[in-house]
């Protein structure tokens, strides 16, 4: 019956139709509700500095075994390391693979990030699947602006 509530409405001897546009809601990330994971083989000193001093929900894994892993699930903005990463899920494409699999399995509900430790990315086609890309060795405030900017993603 609620269902027809919302569709029609009865005033008297007139009927109506109240069509609502199905609108999706829009979302509201920011700093403090947003979780960004990091897929790294190694230890990384951003992850420490954004979670411990500068209060931002950071965590690190170091590969991924299940698209569906509860880190995953949870997280919306995922920095995946170009290489050291993929041993299972992709081991010819490494990171790249995953950010492939990341994005064919959860698409825009996700950013993800790819970045390396070299200074340069090899020309890939593939490499147009992450939704940015930057180098290990970047200052901090530019993966806190390359967050900021996915945020904003999330939230169109």
């Amino acid at each position: 019956m609620t269902i027809f509530k919302n569709i029609f409405s009865f005033e008297g001897s007139n009927f109506n139709f109240n069509f609502k546009k199905n609108k999706k809601e829009k979302n509201n990330f920011d700093k403090n509700n947003v979780n960004i994971l990091f897929i790294d083989d190694e230890e990384f000193p951003v992850v420490k500095n954004l979670s411990k001093q500068l209060n931002w929900n950071a965590k690190r894994i170091s590969d991924l075994t299940d698209l569906h892993d509860k880190e995953i699930v949870r997280s919306q903005i995922i920095f995946v390391d170009y290489e050291g990463v993929g041993n299972i899920l992709s081991p010819k494409e490494k990171g790249l693979g995953i950010v492939k699999a990341l994005k064919e399995t959860y698409g825009e509900s996700k950013r993800v990030i790819l970045y390396s430790g070299h200074s340069t990315f090899p020309v890939d086609a593939k490499l147009e699947l992450a939704d940015n890309r930057l180098t290990k060795n970047s200052d901090l405030y530019e993966f806190i602006r390359i967050i900021e900017t996915e945020i904003k993603h999330l939230n169109i």
